[in-house]
């Protein structure tokens, strides 16, 4: 699940020949620590005037000291793109990131403000990191409110799964949602940590709630997966499992089942038994397999007898298909309840 952070980089240029914001007493009183987070690094340029990459370190480095003032380490995976803008005084703003995330997991700071700067009197190069606690609280507050709407559409589209019989896509379904909240928890922390805001807790609550009881169900129901082949389809053979007390559903494919049942079945002869009766009978072959345990039981079916008056035998062969499918389900039912 992609999640797009914008980040947006607000720029002052520094007055006079060192910028204000390297000064300590001028970073407290215009970015005060009830409004914003911020971080500060040095460093010493060992030899002439140091590169871009030398810049990206020392403004790196108060983004790590700002992530520190917050509890929170920076494990963003990004590639940034640097702008840069190098003045007379020596100072570098950049302008434009491009940061992209790996996980939202990852995902710690927003609309973060970053100078450098290097003094060539001293030798040292200096880093400067800020961002609004608000900005960050709303980032935050977004990032789990999509993060809520896609375990929302992973419900609905888990319930769909269900009810064709894909099991085991379902519990991946369920799986998504679960890793998604956990990422919800993550951010939720962060958001406490910025704004002691604990709204959403609820929300997460229910949501977990949800996503247990949903696996629990899938883990604890009986799917079964079908291989008929032969004379007839039975079609209905399913619908009469369940009707006859199959807590089971009926799987698409033998992977997402935790029973196959392999029915061969065959249309034996018809004959005619005056007044214009006619019969037929019908037989089948039957294996249950336990795919948990491998260890397929042969199910043996007694063979079915159907009739039609007006020599009708395909209504003839109808009822006996009929009566076989009944069968089936009951002796099915029993071999997988026992």
């Amino acid at each position: 699940m992609p999640i797009l952070i914008l980040f947006c980089v607000v720029s002052i240029f520094a007055q006079g020949l060192v910028p204000e914001w390297v000064d300590e007493s001028w970073r407290l009183s215009h970015y005060p620590k009830s409004e914003w987070y911020i971080g500060f690094a040095t460093d010493k340029v060992m030899k002439g005037q140091p590169d871009s990459k030398a810049y990206q370190a020392v403004e790196k480095n108060a983004q790590s000291k700002l992530s520190e003032s917050i509890v929170v380490k920076v494990q963003g995976s990004s590639a940034v793109q640097i702008s840069s803008k190098q003045t007379q005084k020596g100072e570098t703003i950049n302008t434009n990131y491009d940061q992209n995330i790996r996980t939202a997991s990852n995902a710690v700071l927003a609309k973060v403000e970053t100078r450098s700067y290097f003094d060539k009197k001293s030798g040292y190069i200096y880093g400067f990191a800020a961002v609004k606690k608000k900005d960050l609280a709303d980032f935050y507050r977004s990032g789990m409110n999509l993060l809520f709407s896609f375990a929302e559409k992973e419900f609905a589209l888990a319930e769909q799964q269900v009810e064709q019989g894909r099991k085991k896509v379902a519990l991946d379904k369920i799986q998504a949602i679960e890793d998604s909240l956990k990422i919800v928890s993550y951010w939720g922390s962060l958001l406490h940590t910025v704004e002691s805001d604990n709204s959403y807790i609820k929300r997460e609550q229910d949501f977990w709630k949800r996503a247990g009881d949903m696996r629990m169900r899938l883990q604890n129901g009986t799917s079964v997966y079908l291989d008929i082949s032969g004379d007839s389809g039975l079609e209905t053979l399913s619908a009469e499992m369940q009707e006859k007390g199959c807590n089971c559903s009926i799987a698409e494919t033998k992977e997402d089942a935790d029973y196959s049942v392999t029915i061969k079945n065959k249309l034996g002869d018809c004959s005619e038994a005056g007044n214009g009766l006619v019969f037929c009978y019908a037989n089948a072959t039957v294996a249950v397999n336990s795919l948990k345990f491998n260890k397929p039981v042969s199910v043996k079916i007694p063979e079915a007898k159907g009739g039609s008056p007006n020599n009708n035998r395909d209504k003839a062969a109808a009822e006996t298909f009929k009566k076989l499918t009944n069968s089936l389900a009951e002796k099915i039912n029993q071999t997988i309840n026992q």
